[in-house]
């Protein structure tokens, strides 16, 4: 479906009939992370959604927005084999002259939101416009993008949204790399550098949270292939982003002492 009339017209009756729904947002490029997401919600319930839209009021420039991969046809085939009952892909999701947005304040400080201002705002607008359209009992979202987590519970909390949210657990390539749609942008030389950032995050965690940032930025000097963009340590976990050319990559582990 790529009608928002049409999508939330398919819930409504689906909900009169008493069955449950479960959404999984995304932008596309669906990859074996996303397809946990699926399994996940058709576990839980009748019905099974998943968007895929490349909101552009979350990127922080036309470029990256621009080089965003986009696979649909691949996409749709990939949410059917995992179990999804209707791929939603809205050619938009705003009004020319749109002039409504949702702003969270307080989760969405510090780590990420700090280095993309706006994004946060990007994110949870697009996210109770899905919400609205979907309607559905439970959204699943991937823990690999903890601090956008955070944000839209708050968000659905403080607005008394009628959905439960579900963090899934983060999904890793063999060398530990969160699996994201931006790591097809990677070349073959920076896949490599992305996977050995990844074990730098996990390592320097390891050494417990009052050291972990200083460890992660040692053991990242002499790396020119690895720009740190970040690293903190919230809730116990250390936080981190990087990019490797020019692909922005994003991490974070449970410091294993304080």
């Amino acid at each position: 479906m790529t009608n928002p009339a049409q999508m939330q017209k398919a819930s409504s009756i689906w909900r009169k009939k008493g069955y449950t729904v479960a959404f999984v947002p995304t932008m596309g490029a669906l990859h074996d992370g996303h397809k946990a997401l699926i399994e996940r919600a058709v576990q839980l319930a009748d019905r099974v959604v998943v968007s895929a839209y490349v909101n552009p009021a979350q990127f922080n420039s036309k470029g990256d927005f621009f080089r965003y991969p986009r696979r649909p046809n691949r996409d749709r085939q990939l949410a059917g084999r995992a179990g999804a009952d209707i791929y939603f892909c809205p050619k938009t999701l705003y009004a020319l002259d749109a002039s409504t947005w949702v702003e969270e304040v307080n989760r969405s400080q510090g780590r990420c939101g700090a280095r993309r201002r706006g994004h946060f705002r990007g994110v949870a607008t697009v996210v109770v416009k899905l919400l609205s359209i979907v309607q559905p009992n439970w959204m699943i979202l991937g823990e690999k993008d903890g601090q956008q987590c955070e944000v839209l519970e708050r968000v659905a909390r403080d607005l008394y949204l009628p959905v439960e949210i579900l963090r899934h657990p983060t999904v890793r390539e063999k060398d530990g790399l969160p699996m994201s749609s931006r790591n097809l942008r990677l070349t073959t030389s920076g896949r490599t550098c992305a996977g050995l950032w990844a074990g730098k995050v996990r390592d320097a965690a390891r050494k417990g949270a009052r050291v972990a940032v200083r460890n992660l930025r040692r053991s990242l000097r002499g790396q020119s292939s690895i720009r740190l963009e970040y690293a903190e340590v919230v809730g116990g976990k250390l936080w981190a982003a990087a990019r490797v050319g020019n692909v922005r990559l994003i991490d974070h582990r449970k410091c294993d002492r304080p």
